[in-house]
């Protein structure tokens, strides 16, 4: 019991909701195993005290456990053209559905896009049911308005967090807010009807939130993350609704750096270790944990199989999704986020968002594949690695089909792993941190002052570029690597920044999007066969289609155009 009361002290002050629901059942249960059951939560026998509301509310934070490495991940990552998920032999072939997400060939029948939907719902079923609840305990009298009200204002901005990704990647969505009274088959709304009721529950729910940070307040939805989501919301308004809100946006972004509550850490991988949840710079963060709150199983869809002995894991990994070389060049050699890579004198001596060149055990051997094949001349489509045995991650992938070198790929190295991990991470996932509302003030100014040494957005541009070991830049306009051919693009320092920085954090396919470059495809989308070809698709791929399963059971869905 003392270790179990200590675990319960530690998530109150630290990881607050991994498995409180879970340790309170075992604390009830350790004393007491013939305790009654009750068969439905009542006033009279639950939400009496503080604990018990936070329990509940728990509920709806464990939903966010699949955001991390779930089909939302694989839905905004792979579109884009910081990540692939090759088709190595038979592995990862799951029906071509991964790879036509980075060919933006998808349709309405792919499993990640319904993976994603039923993601994003069912965060806002569970706030929805848990609202209902409160408001319930306060309409019969038994839990006044100031004790619920805060924790229905706080559901209210986790929801809206849910909308958010709703309209960022599907669009026009049902706006549900009841649950014993919700429709059946509720109808599609309008971007900007989905729109506004974001912004009216954030800045309606808000000013009823805390504005501390850290200890009890950390993983919740408070008033800086319902300003985050503000921010987001109002600096892709052009891509939501035609509008432009760059005043918005900055004055959201504003309020978060001025207040004083956040600061850029010394070092950038601090945010990314294994015991990361006192970062200064987190924002709103997901607190993982490999036992008690799983989902973050970075290591298995990444590393190569023989990665296993580089850090002792306990499983060996499933050899899956890598970077793009063009994405890995944006990266200058000097840049203290991208790392080193290997060599067949020594392992990278230094840390960085990748993993790439020769790789070691943590014996310091050479990490070998066991399943290396030459070329059969017999059979010249078995997949064959033409550097050898011993495993060398190239960033270049030439292929991403069945043809695809095991080995191709620099792989997501930006989070820590645990030295004897298992399948799963324990490192919080920061889904909002102070250097990205950095980059999104210094775009928000730029975009209305329209100058390229505007030294506002400079200034804060130059904060985040020091910190990785880079000279500051006076001119915001600059090539993008995959349009280097098109010299300088209006503002491109941002967007490569935002890029660099920002990596493997699901905010790429959303600045391509309000950037006007998701459609130009054919900069880094691969054929799936050496000599096969792939699709340039059209401008409605800026959102993804109603699922197939979600409009057949429902008519009342208005299916995105193009599909």
């Amino acid at each position: 019991m003392k270790k179990q009361i200590k675990m319960k002290r530690f998530l109150f002050t630290g990881k607050i909701f991994i498995a409180v629901v879970f340790m309170l059942a075992i604390g009830q249960s350790c004393t007491n195993l013939d305790e009654e059951v009750y068969s439905e939560i009542t006033p009279e026998n639950y939400f009496q005290t503080e604990e018990q509301f936070i329990s509940a509310l728990g509920n709806a934070y464990t939903q966010l456990y699949g955001y991390a490495m779930g089909d939302i991940h694989d839905m905004r990552e792979l579109s884009s053209d910081e990540m692939v998920t090759p088709t190595r032999g038979a592995d990862w072939d799951d029906g071509g559905h991964l790879r036509r997400l980075h060919q933006h060939s998808w349709n309405n029948e792919d499993p990640t896009l319904n993976g994603s939907w039923n993601f994003c719902f069912g965060g806002v079923s569970t706030a929805n049911r848990l609202i209902a609840t409160f408001q319930g305990l306060i309409d019969d009298g038994s839990v006044s308005q100031d004790v619920a009200g805060g924790y229905i204002a706080e559901l209210k901005v986790l929801r809206a967090f849910f909308y958010l990704t709703l309209l960022d990647t599907f669009g026009k969505v049902p706006i549900v807010t009841g649950f014993a009274d919700a429709p059946a088959l509720p109808a599609s709304n309008t971007k900007q009807e989905v729109y506004d009721f974001i912004e009216a529950e954030l800045t309606t729910n808000a000013s009823l939130l805390t504005q501390d940070v850290g200890g009890a307040a950390y993983g919740r939805a408070n008033y800086w993350v319902a300003q985050m989501i503000l921010a987001k919301l109002y600096l892709n308004a052009v891509s939501y609704t035609g509008n432009v809100q760059w005043t918005k946006a900055k004055t959201a972004c504003e309020a978060i750096i001025n207040s004083g509550k956040f600061e850029l850490e010394g070092d950038y991988f601090t945010n990314f270790n294994v015991n990361n949840s006192g970062s200064k710079e987190f924002i709103f963060a997901i607190p993982y944990d490999k036992v008690y709150a799983q989902g973050f199983n970075l290591p298995m869809k990444s590393l190569h199989y023989g990665s296993q002995f580089t850090f002792n894991l306990s499983s060996q990994p499933w050899n899956g999704f890598c970077s793009m070389k063009e994405f890995y060049d944006s990266y200058a050699d000097n840049d203290l986020r991208k790392g080193d890579a290997g060599t067949v004198d020594g392992p990278a001596t230094r840390r960085g968002n990748f993993l790439a060149g020769y790789q070691y055990t943590a014996a310091g051997l050479p990490v070998l594949d066991d399943k290396y094949e030459r070329q059969d001349p017999a059979n010249p489509s078995r997949p064959y690695d033409e550097d050898g045995d011993w495993v060398n991650f190239d960033p270049d992938v030439a292929t991403i089909g069945s043809l695809t070198l095991r080995q191709a790929g620099a792989r997501v190295g930006k989070w820590q792993y645990e030295i004897g991990g298992t399948t799963e991470m324990s490192n919080d996932f920061s889904v909002f941190r102070l250097a990205d509302v950095i980059l999104m003030l210094a775009e928000a100014n730029w975009r209305l002052s329209g100058s390229s040494t505007d030294a506002v957005a400079l200034g804060l541009l130059n904060e985040v570029r020091d910190r990785a070991g880079l000279d500051p830049v006076s001119d915001l306009d600059a090539p993008i690597s995959f349009k280097v051919e098109d010299g300088d693009v209006p503002g491109g320092e941002i967007f490569n920044e935002r890029g660099r920085e920002m990596f493997e954090e699901q905010s790429r396919r959303t600045d391509l999007i309000r950037w006007g470059m998701f459609t130009e495809v054919e900069k880094w989308k691969l054929p799936t066969t050496v000599t096969g070809d792939f699709t340039v698709t059209g401008a409605h791929t800026v959102l993804f289609p109603i699922p197939k399963s979600q409009t057949d059971v429902n008519p009342n869905l208005d299916q995105n155009d193009g599909y």
